[in-house]
């Protein structure tokens, strides 16, 4: 397994095990002071699994470098700081030592890395321009912003109420949700409805995920990556919105769930945080718009 997993994974799991979940935030409050996504120096948004990372931070402004790139700025990283690792991808080419069979060689292949990134809040000297702070609270309406993006879904799947359970259904392409009076707060339906929907971008015509177009994913080894999947999609919207999740009343088992999976499975956050960022982008209709840019 690449060390860049294991750093990546190590970070999450010290986050988990000191109670905080990366992807539940506070997002209305974010949102409302005027925050923004984490991005680099040159301005690139970091995504997937990078955008939690980073997103727990408690820096105001959150733009991140390299040591080398707060130097190259006439500046310093204090002494003392604690950086943070951030995960790229490199191409690289196989060759023939390397390759699993003759038609391999020549092929290039996502290979993941990691480095260490900073605030420009843990610098001083930077010859840098400073976003300047909002003056008032920023005004928005969770709830319209979170139903104007649910209309705005590509090739929405049915809508169906009903019963007690929300659930997506590949074989039907229809997402079932209990009515909405049945919730305790509009904002707890619609990060509902923003799971149910993260399983519905695996569909085989939207990203084809095959935890999802393979017919028997409830069980199956792989689901739980996709329940992840739909988990941090979930997030990711309710971070656009402004829409605050809702506290688990189970947190310390869903918690320790995690971490086991984790242990076992290294590769999974990265994933499930890599193929939730592509679903929320379907959904906000940006996949051609905002291109992943994690290397700082």
């Amino acid at each position: 397994m690449s060390k860049a997993y294991e750093v990546i994974t190590d970070r999450i799991a010290e986050l988990l095990s000191s109670g905080k979940i990366p992807w539940r935030r506070p997002w209305s409050a974010l949102r409302a002071a005027g925050s923004t996504r984490p991005r680099n120096v040159a301005g690139n948004l970091y995504k997937g699994a990078n955008w939690f990372l980073l997103g727990m931070l408690p820096y105001a402004n959150p733009v991140y470098l390299t040591f080398k790139q707060a130097v190259a700025l006439g500046g310093c990283v204090r002494k003392g700081e604690k950086g943070y690792p951030v995960l790229f991808w490199k191409m690289l080419q196989v060759s023939e030592e390397n390759a699993a069979s003759p038609e391999d060689v020549g092929k290039k292949i996502p290979f993941a890395r990691y480095y260490t990134v900073f605030s420009v809040e843990q610098c001083d000297g930077l010859s840098l321009v400073q976003p300047e702070a909002p003056v008032a609270p920023v005004e928005f309406d969770p709830v319209a912003e979170a139903e104007a993006i649910w209309e705005g879904m590509p090739s929405r799947p049915e809508l169906r109420y009903g019963g007690d359970r929300a659930c997506y259904i590949p074989g039907f392409d229809q997402i079932r949700m209990p009515i909405r009076s049945a919730f305790p707060t509009a904002e707890g339906f619609y990060e509902t409805l923003f799971h149910e929907a993260g399983h519905a971008t695996g569909h085989a015509s939207r990203l084809n995920r095959k935890e999802i177009t393979s017919g028997s994913y409830f069980g199956a080894r792989d689901y739980s990556v996709e329940e992840l999947v739909a988990e941090l999609c979930a997030a990711f919207l309710c971070a656009e919105a402004g829409v605050d999740q809702a506290v688990l009343s189970n947190q310390a088992a869903y918690i320790q769930g995690w971490l086991e999976k984790l242990k076992a499975e290294p590769q999974a956050f990265v994933t499930a945080a890599a193929r939730a960022q592509k679903a929320a982008d379907f959904i906000l209709r940006r996949q051609a718009v905002e291109k992943p840019q994690d290397a700082a």
